[in-house]
C-alpha cells in the first residue's frame, strides 16, 4: 500500500512540474543576465613552441536565464575552433540551443581570452525551430576562471554575462 501511494504522489509531482514547464507561455522578446555551465572535449595541434589549433566540443545548461525566455533551463551544444599564439586565443564556432519543449535555436560565436584568465565572447542568434523560428539577438559572455576540469583530458567552464532576444 506504501509503494502505491508513493508511486500515485511521485506522479502527480511530476506531471505537476512538467506542466508549468510545458504550459508556460514564451516572450516574444526580452533579455536578462545569463549563466551556464558547460564541459568539452578538445583536440590541439601544436605549431611550434608559441603556436597552435585547438578543435572543441561542449556541452552544457543554462542554470540561469530570465524564466520566460526559451534559454530557460535549456541544455546545449557548440563546437568551434581557436587559434592560440603565446597563450593567448581567438576562437568561432557555432552553437544549438535546446529548449525545455524540444525547439532548437541557432548561433554564431566568437571569442577571446588567455589561457588560465579572462575570456569574453558574443553568440549571434541566427533562427531556431518551433516556437523559436526566426529568433534574433545576441548574448554577450565572460568566462570565469580559475576552474579546474574533473576529469584530465576536458575541460569545463562557466559563462555570465546579458541575454537579448527577439521572436517575431
Amino acid at each position: 500500500m506504501i509503494r502505491a501511494t508513493l508511486a500515485v504522489l511521485l506522479a502527480l509531482l511530476l506531471l505537476t512540474s512538467a506542466g508549468t514547464v510545458i504550459g508556460e507561455d514564451l516572450a516574444k522578446e526580452g533579455s536578462g543576465e545569463y549563466r551556464s555551465g558547460k564541459a568539452a572535449t578538445f583536440t590541439v595541434i601544436a605549431m611550434g613552441k608559441e603556436q597552435g589549433q585547438m578543435n572543441w566540443e561542449e556541452t552544457g545548461v543554462v542554470v540561469s536565464a530570465p524564466e520566460n525566455s526559451p534559454f530557460h533551463n535549456a541544455t546545449f551544444r557548440d563546437m568551434g575552433t581557436s587559434h592560440i599564439i603565446k597563450g593567448k586565443w581567438k576562437a568561432t564556432g557555432f552553437v544549438e540551443y535546446t529548449c525545455t519543449n524540444g525547439d532548437k535555436i541557432y548561433g554564431t560565436m566568437e571569442g577571446q581570452g588567455a589561457f588560465g584568465g579572462p575570456s569574453s565572447g558574443t553568440i549571434k542568434l541566427v533562427g531556431g525551430t518551433g516556437a523559436c523560428t526566426g529568433i534574433e539577438g545576441i548574448l554577450e559572455l565572460k568566462g570565469i576562471p580559475g576552474i579546474k576540469p574533473a576529469k584530465e583530458g576536458i575541460y569545463q567552464a562557466i559563462s555570465v554575462g546579458k541575454v537579448n532576444w527577439k521572436i517575431p
